[in-house]
């Protein structure tokens, strides 16, 4: 039985619940006649409510804004870079936050178009399209940005760390270990905790460490005052009037340690396809034998993968191409 709205201008939307996920759920009954797509949609409909929910302590579906999905399906894209989920389960949640708006609202004001606009990965998790930020746009960014929130970028473009793993950084710790190592060990701020080694090999790295030691704060970057949650939000405000995000500085460094560790492009930087195809590029261009361009490749994406905090090759693909 479908109910109509006293007063569609009332907290979420008037659908019949002051609870934002019940609200959620009876604007699909609205729509939706399966009871098994309702009950499937529902369920991610509460993923995002949670995200919401801790994120923004957002309950009322009034409050939901175009920039809150865009920041959702990031999220979302993170989560898929880490192999924590697939490319089609994210579209697939991010598909059901777009239908539920759409229904409530009546319009689809509030909507992100999950690949073309949400940056979420194709099915194939394979990249298509460089997503690494270019010299030029990075330096632009930098002076536009305040100077904490600027050395955080230079810490993930530099050292491919994660905005968690920047923001909770002990550049001062790092530093040394650096100069006496040749490497620093990443802990805090990492998915389970657990520890990986970066290696700091070259000057823009040991300069991006100096100046984040500048504005360290105790034992991390995160500034005085404020919670981890509460510096999240205003360095993720910051970058939403520039054409750059945080996690695309990983790709500069994935990116660039390819080539380090191949002396070869990588597929989403030469635009050839990860396929037989490169694996020629590799040979005629290093004058090797296809099995050497294609062990070349694997331990590349490899090393890449470990330095980038993951346990599988394949993860590379978002990356590398």
């Amino acid at each position: 039985m479908r109910h109509e709205r006293q007063n569609p201008n009332s907290r979420n939307f008037g659908l019949r619940s002051r609870d934002i996920s019940k609200a959620g759920l009876n604007a699909l009954k609205e729509d939706i006649k399966s009871f098994s797509s309702i009950s499937t949609m529902h369920g991610r409909w509460n993923r995002f409510c949670s995200w919401l929910k801790t994120e923004h302590q957002i309950k009322d579906m009034r409050d939901i804004t175009h920039e809150h999905l865009q920041e959702y399906s990031s999220h979302l894209s993170e989560r898929c870079n880490q192999q924590n989920l697939s490319a089609s389960t994210a579209q697939n949640y991010m598909s059901a936050v777009n239908r539920v708006m759409e229904i409530a609202r009546g319009d689809r004001t509030v909507h992100v178009a999950p690949v073309v606009e949400g940056n979420l990965p194709k099915r194939s998790g394979i990249a298509k399209t460089n997503k690494s930020v270019s010299h030029d746009v990075h330096a632009k960014s930098l002076i536009a940005l305040t100077p904490r929130t600027a050395a955080l970028l230079e810490l993930q473009r530099e050292l491919g760390l994660r905005f968690e793993e920047s923001a909770k950084l002990d550049a001062q710790k790092a530093l040394h270990e650096a100069l006496q190592h040749g490497y620093i060990n990443i802990k805090d701020g990492t998915k389970g905790g657990r520890l990986r080694t970066v290696p700091v090999q070259n000057d823009a790295q040991f300069k991006a460490l100096r100046l984040a030691t500048t504005f360290q704060n105790g034992r991390s970057m995160i500034a005085p005052g404020q919670s981890y949650k509460q510096f999240k939000q205003d360095a993720y405000n910051e970058l939403k009037s520039l054409d750059i995000t945080f996690h695309a500085e990983r790709h500069h460094y994935a990116q660039t340690r390819y080539q380090t560790l191949s002396n070869i492009a990588c597929p989403a930087a030469s635009g050839i396809k990860h396929s037989f195809e490169h694996y020629r590029y590799i040979a005629n261009t290093l004058n090797i034998s296809l099995k050497e361009a294609k062990d070349l490749d694997h331990h590349a994406r490899m090393q890449v993968s470990q330095e980038l905090g993951h346990g599988r090759i394949d993860v590379t693909n978002s990356y590398l191409g």
